[in-house]
């Protein structure tokens, strides 16, 4: 019985703690709510444009107000005054209803969820309990707000789109780590029979990324362009006759390419705005360059394949960055091969038709460079 009432009096005096525990970065939440926020608004209804709009009062002082516009004749009539609050280390979203001498009503912002969500909680008022904000870019807001009307939870859910802006484009610098090969394909013909042996070999990427994100937060087109070093190793060996000169070719060497790469990938979240995507899309690729002596003519300058992949937001570390950790394959439809066609001389075509391109997968991270 003792050990019940300890129990009882440690859940009392814990729970309030809890309720109102604290978000880790106070200040950097204001700070993109700040960023995020200002500006006007809107979502249309039945009833005419609502509308919030939210001010810059000063450097911890976000001021709003929500409206509505009346469809019949183009009034305005406030709904409520709202206000985000930053104070020592809390911060706080306040509403003001329209009717005379109204209290402010408080809510605490007391967790940053894993969508995104501000979360802002009063649980001593009734309707609402919570109220959720959530920037999906720099074009849309979902407001959310839970409460209890006759003992039954009530949820509400808007999507605002901001007034007069273009629609939201991101620049982002990308990074990171390949492993590719040379594939082969087709018949080769060479001595004995021998087809080339291809291997994989690691190589990197850096390049720029230009995001045109669409209205309705599923779907966004990447425009991309950078370097891309694709290496892979190869082992073969055959002779040949050009001109009455006769000619022995061995190869056991990493070729070692540096190439301009230009795509286009649309990409389709699996929810509105969610943290993971999916993309597919064309790419064109220019050799600038090839280490080594031998081998490096043996591949043709031009490149054009596919690439897909996945993507997950993924920040890395306190600050913001708008981070994108990303996966992706990528197949070289082009045929590439500079060297064993030289074999094939006036062979038939169905007894020597290789084909050789690369593939391979790439792991990156991207950021969002408007954020630095």
């Amino acid at each position: 019985m003792l050990r019940s009432y300890r129990l009882l009096l440690a859940f009392l005096f814990f729970a309030p703690l809890a309720v109102f525990a604290q978000i880790e970065y106070p200040k950097d939440a204001f700070r993109e709510l700040r960023r995020g926020l200002e500006g006007t608004w809107f979502m249309p209804t039945d009833r005419g444009d609502r509308l919030e709009i939210w001010e810059i009062e000063n450097d911890s002082t976000l001021a709003g107000r929500a409206v509505r516009i009346k469809p019949e004749n183009g009034d305005t009539v406030l709904i409520e005054k709202l206000r985000i609050a930053f104070r020592d280390t809390t911060v706080t979203y306040s509403t003001i209803a329209r009717a005379p001498n109204n209290e402010p009503v408080p809510y605490t912002l007391t967790t940053i969820d894993e969508q995104g969500f501000f979360i802002f909680v009063n649980p001593e008022h009734d309707d609402p309990q919570k109220i959720k904000y959530l920037l999906l870019s720099n074009r849309e807001v979902q407001v959310s707000t839970e409460g209890r009307r006759n003992g039954r939870t009530v949820t509400q859910e808007y999507v605002f789109e901001r007034e007069f802006t273009p629609g939201a484009v991101e620049f982002r610098l990308k990074a990171g780590i390949n492993g590719q090969t040379l594939h082969g394909t087709g018949n080769f013909n060479l001595d004995n029979n021998q087809s080339p042996e291809f291997g994989w070999k690691p190589g990197w990427e850096i390049g720029t990324q230009v995001r045109f994100k669409g209205r309705g937060g599923y779907i966004t087109i990447n425009a991309e362009i950078g370097l891309v070093g694709r290496y892979g190793h190869v082992k073969s060996e055959f002779s040949t006759v050009e001109d009455t000169t006769y000619t022995k070719y061995k190869r056991d060497l990493t070729y070692r390419t540096t190439w301009l790469s230009v795509g286009i990938l649309p990409e389709i979240s699996f929810q509105r705005d969610g943290r993971f995507s999916m993309m597919a899309g064309p790419y064109y690729a220019r050799q600038v360059s090839a280490g080594g002596k031998v081998g490096k003519k043996d591949l043709t300058k031009n490149d054009v394949g596919i690439t897909m992949g996945l993507q997950y937001r993924l920040n890395i570390g306190k600050k913001d960055l708008g981070g994108i950790l990303g996966l992706r394959w990528n197949m070289g439809l082009s045929n590439l091969d500079n060297l064993y066609k030289l074999y094939c001389g006036d062979t038939p075509s169905a007894l020597c038709n290789a084909s050789v391109g690369f593939r391979g997968a790439t792991l990156y991270y991207s950021v969002d460079l408007g954020k630095f």
